[in-house]
């Protein structure tokens, strides 16, 4: 078959994908034509990752074709799709710790000169393809020691080398602070003012809604609809998405166990973390409150979560329950009542190969063992009773944490943390790239967790979860913290006006 002009950029047709026993698509149409921006919405595991795996080479098709430029694509793979200008940025960041950007940039794409790489044309094309994705990070910086949102940014500049045709990019601002988001929208703009293509998984609606032409819809691993984003809503996409309505975004509050401690459960003061410009902070949480921390991103505050949960050290006046910390460890963190969910739960709370159920107890083993044997039968009772807790699905503890959607993979991550009935939990942004309806179960989760007498501190980049879910908010500027604010005081609008006036002053 031979390409034509009116021929769309890429074709898929009857497409299925399956793994083992899993159905992972069934029967996905979907064409992309030139100057167009996509989205992709559906709830995890509703098969939107997989679709684009599918149409980038790095799954092939169990049926149904995939065509570029209408040619058929057979042994379609990563390297066939990228010299024909479709670029893949994939919700697993591959980006190489140990490597510089540079490096990373250009890794399958290096100039050459007289044989060897041209370190100096390298060099401008990794700086050009960072300034436009608005990464402020130099070539040479190794990328084990950039944040996560920087190294979200050297994976979509990576992609860009070579001017893609295509570019699709799979929850790219799940990590990214407000301005980058802005950022790379207006990325995608110019994309489609160009004559060129994106295909967009986000989980905000705002962002649909900012960059994209058309919705494409899918459910359980189907495609359910098409339609042009100027004429339809947010409470549409997600009707379509779950089969049904949600009558609200974030839960009611249940009401509190009268039988639940009230009063103060941790508190510090003059506390300090090693390593980063948190000095002198003063807080306290109550039994039964959710407390947001909030600010511009980058202000310590996941770096405070790190330390009040000994994952960083740290030094100051630190008591939970009247038990005195700091805690210099992880474990000793644990067995004090304070559990962390860290903001990546691919690099810092799972093993990916391993199976759910030991992702779940390897936190615990030590608990669950008997002179270095695992009580067996505990160790299932307990993974059980939480995956039932947690509505993991598949509801297999036998497969590995890498097999699950996304916010599957969190709620086994939240899990593991529960396991030991903490009294004070610490969550850093833990709705990052999941859908509405897995955010909705982890709010719930959150205010039982109050409910019933425990202290739930919340780092969040989405305000609208800082709002509605807290019920007292402390912002934090350059590693201190600028403003507290309390029930009606609890706004988007005045968070914001307290994290930009500290940074002005």
């Amino acid at each position: 078959m031979s390409s034509t002009s009116s021929a769309p950029l890429v074709e898929l047709t009857g497409v299925s994908k399956h793994f083992g026993g899993v159905q992972a698509l069934k029967n996905v149409d979907l064409s992309v034509r030139n100057g167009t921006v996509i989205g992709i919405a559906g709830e995890n595991g509703a098969g939107k990752s997989t679709l684009l795996k599918v149409l980038t080479g790095v799954h092939t098709p169990s049926a149904g074709e995939v065509r570029y430029h209408g040619v058929t694509q057979r042994g379609l793979s990563p390297a066939v799709a990228k010299s024909a200008g479709v670029a893949h940025v994939a919700q697993e960041l591959s980006v190489f710790e140990h490597l510089s950007v540079l490096d990373n940039i250009i890794l399958g794409n290096a100039p050459l000169r007289l044989g060897m790489i041209d370190r100096r044309r390298a060099a401008m094309m990794a700086e050009e393809a960072l300034a436009v994705v608005g990464a402020q990070v130099h070539v040479d910086d190794m990328v084990r020691d950039l944040g996560f949102a920087d190294r979200q940014l050297v994976e979509i500049a990576k992609a860009l080398v070579g001017d893609p045709e295509l570019l699709v990019l799979d929850e790219p601002t799940s990590g990214l602070r407000e301005g980058e988001v802005a950022h790379l929208i207006e990325l995608m703009n110019s994309f489609r003012d160009r004559g060129k293509s994106v295909l967009f998984i986000t989980h905000r609606m705002e962002e649909f809604f900012a960059a994209t032409d058309q919705m494409f819809i899918m459910r359980d691993g189907r495609s359910v609809a098409l339609l042009r984003t100027e004429e339809t809503s947010s409470d549409e996409i997600v009707s379509l998405m779950i089969g049904g309505r949600m009558a609200s975004l974030f839960p009611d509050p249940p009401p509190r166990d009268e039988q639940a401690p009230r009063g103060p459960l941790l508190k510090v003061t003059d506390y300090s973390v090693t390593g980063t410009n948190i000095r002198g902070i003063s807080l306290h949480v109550d039994h039964g409150e959710i407390l947001g921390i909030a600010g511009l991103a980058g202000n310590g505050q996941t770096e405070l979560l790190q330390g009040l949960g000994g994952v960083r050290g740290s030094h100051g006046h630190y008591t939970v329950d009247g038990i005195s910390g700091p805690f210099r460890t992880v474990r000793r963190a644990m067995d004090a009542g304070v559990v962390l969910v860290p903001e990546d739960r691919k690099r810092h709370g799972l093993v990916l190969p391993m199976r759910v159920s030991a992702n779940m107890t390897l936190p615990h083993l030590r608990k669950l063992s008997t002179w270095g044997f695992v009580r067996r039968s505990e160790e299932h009772q307990l993974v059980d009773s939480m995956m039932s807790t947690m509505q993991v699905r598949p509801d297999d503890p036998s497969l590995p944490a890498e097999a699950l959607s996304g916010g599957n993979q969190q709620k086994v991550v939240i899990g593991a943390a529960l396991l030991t009935d903490p009294a004070v939990c610490l969550f850093s942004d833990p709705t990052r790239g999941i859908d509405v309806r897995t955010k909705f179960e982890i709010y719930s989760l959150m205010q039982r967790l109050a409910a019933r007498g425990k202290a739930v501190v919340l780092v969040s980049t989405d305000l609208a979860e800082i709002t509605n879910l807290c019920n007292r908010v402390l912002v934090m500027s350059h590693g201190r913290i600028v403003a507290e604010l309390s029930g009606s005081d609890v706004t988007e609008h005045r968070i914001t006006q307290a994290s930009f006036q500290a940074v002005s002053q």
